[in-house]
């Protein structure tokens, strides 16, 4: 045996990606000890694996060949490993603790036998919040008294906090490298201090903490609450990745709000500062913002009922703001999302909207997040939230498509005017032909002279007058619309004047292209081509945020005035 020796109980990703990792670049060689007899023969022909560390643009593989690979049934071999290290991870579901823990419990007792009451330390690695109590309880099962005794005074049950991310590696990746384990190459691992018994070999990469359970809880609360979070508006908009959600703003906002409430409840509940709080959230969306690593929002999304439960990343949040007098109602439109997730190779979601579909939103939400009839006011506004949801999700897809068909329009058939109205009420389905043909004298500040208001914003502005206006046979009245299509256009305008100081032609082609373009003049028209005037970021752009702004705006109506539908 090595001199410096590790075992790992579970081979898989977080054994093999982030602790054999870590200790194999301390120059440890690794004991993996698996049940699954198809990766250990696995890793006993190759020889080696390779984790990738791959962070942004960066992609790093480190190949690992300093291991030893067992099955969980070579028992002699097991043992032989336990007497010689002093160190062991377990890295397995926790529905797997009891028979692992009761493994550990018999290589332990015989491991005394032979070396005496050496110190041994246990690495608890694994997604479970407070796993220490749960797994010791199992440790300790059926053994007398003096047994119980030495493995209070000798072995030290670590908890640990994996943040590390290993998700599925791209096909062509593993196609190469069979045994590959794909990371977002975090490289710190929190462990508990005051667990520790005797000396132990801390690596450069643990970061030894005091409060365990503090650091448990602010990492479920907000990695996997933020992924939870994208990962659940996502499927509206049909993302794949978590990278799509985050550029998503709307959803990127959602996000963010949800991480600062909880942040406030952070602080108060367990003393993090505002700065560390800060920090730690830009850490977060950092980590997850990494197109490299290809997270999906089915990973973050699947099996909703665990994710549902009062003490994981949603609930457990919501209730820790609940104590600490924190508003959360971003945190509250995001469990309402989650019970939208329908995805049929999900059993979990599946079983989810059975049960909706039979006891409706309102009581699914009490049996699945364990909230009393007492919190029925949070109740009330996740079931209000899961209502409006699925409407202002098909409002944003309209306003998508508005921007798409602004752009396209603008670039390939030009008359910026004609093209605000044609792509905002296409998005719409209320395309009007002669609406539209009178939209034909809107073009570059209104007959392609310069000195105009921008004919996309009055384009939108005859858009929201096919929405809400005054109506010929009501001339003298429709006073509300009328006003009400006052105050929607106003909104429009602070729109443009928000995004480009001015509503006026000249002015937008001046802070676009740093000169204003007189289009009614051939020359100065060839050169407003020439300068990207049609480009992607020209007029084209102009147009397609002017579509969208038009849309959000009347949905934004809409979805506050469901009458008005």
């Amino acid at each position: 045996m090595h001199e410096k020796t590790l075992c790992i109980w579970g081979a898989g990703r977080i054994g093999r990606g982030f602790i054999g990792d870590l200790y194999n670049e301390a120059g440890y060689h690794l004991v993996l000890i698996e049940k699954a007899q198809a990766l250990v023969d696995q890793l006993k022909n190759q020889g080696k694996f390779s984790v990738y560390r791959a962070s942004g643009e960066s992609k790093q593989r480190v190949e690992i060949s300093n291991f030893t690979a067992l099955h969980t049934s070579q028992e002699e071999k097991i043992q032989a490993a336990f007497n010689e290290c002093e160190v062991l991870a377990v890295s397995v579901f926790p529905r797997d603790f009891e028979a692992v823990a009761g493994r550990i419990q018999a290589h332990l007792l015989e491991r005394r036998n032979i070396v005496g009451d050496k110190t041994f330390n246990i690495l608890l690695c694994t997604n479970l919040i407070h796993a220490g109590p749960k797994f010791k309880e199992y440790l300790l099962a059926g053994i007398t008294e003096n047994e119980i005794q030495y493995f209070e005074d000798k072995v030290g049950i670590i908890e640990t906090l994996v943040i590390r991310i290993c998700p599925e590696p791209p096909a062509e990746i593993k196609e190469q490298y069979p045994l590959v384990v794909w990371t977002n190459g975090y490289a710190e691992l929190p462990i508990e201090k005051n667990s520790v018994k005797g000396e132990m070999d801390f690596l450069p990469s643990m970061r030894l903490v005091q409060d365990m359970r503090a650091e448990e809880i602010r990492k479920i609360y907000t990695y996997n609450m933020c992924h939870a979070v994208l990962s659940y508006h996502g499927q509206f908009m049909g993302y794949d990745l978590l990278v799509e959600c985050l550029k998503d703003e709307s959803i990127r906002a959602e996000a963010l709000g949800a991480l600062k409430e909880v942040s406030r409840a952070l602080q108060n509940e367990y003393g993090f500062t505002v700065s560390e709080m800060d920090g730690w959230i830009d850490g977060v969306l950092t980590q997850t913002n990494n197109p490299t690593i290809g997270d999906t929002v089915f990973r973050s999304a699947a099996d909703p009922i665990r994710k549902l439960k009062q003490d994981d990343r949603l609930i457990g949040p919501l209730m820790l703001c609940k104590k600490n007098g924190v508003e959360t109602p971003h945190l509250l439109r995001a469990i309402a999302a989650a019970f939208h997730f329908d995805v049929e190779s999900d059993a979990a979601s599946l079983q989810l909207q059975e049960y909706i579909r039979k006891h409706g939103i309102r009581e699914s939400i009490f049996f699945y997040s364990g909230l009393s009839r007492e919190e029925k006011n949070l109740v009330d506004r996740i079931e209000e939230a899961y209502d409006s949801l699925p409407l202002e999700y098909a409002w944003k897809k309209k306003a998508e498509k508005a921007y798409e068909l602004g752009f396209h329009y603008e670039k390939v058939y030009h008359g910026c005017g004609q093209c605000s109205v044609a792509a905002v009420t296409e998005a719409l389905d209320i395309f009007d032909p002669e609406v539209f043909k009178a939209a034909t004298g809107l073009c570059g500040g209104i007959g392609l002279k310069n000195d105009s208001t921008c004919s996309a914003l009055i384009g939108g502005a005859m858009a929201i007058g096919l929405c809400f206006g005054r109506r010929r046979d009501h001339f003298d009245g429709d006073r509300e619309e009328k006003y009400l299509n006052f105050e929607l256009v106003q909104a429009l305008r602070e729109r443009f004047i928000e995004e480009y100081g001015s509503i006026t032609c000249r002015d937008i082609h001046t802070k676009k292209y740093g000169i204003a373009y007189d289009l009614s003049d051939k020359n100065e028209q060839t050169l407003f081509e020439e300068n990207g005037g049609h480009g992607d970021s020209g007029c084209t752009q102009v147009v397609a945020k002017a579509a969208k702004w038009t849309v959000e705006i009347l949905a934004d109506q809409i979805l506050k005035n469901p009458e008005k539908k």
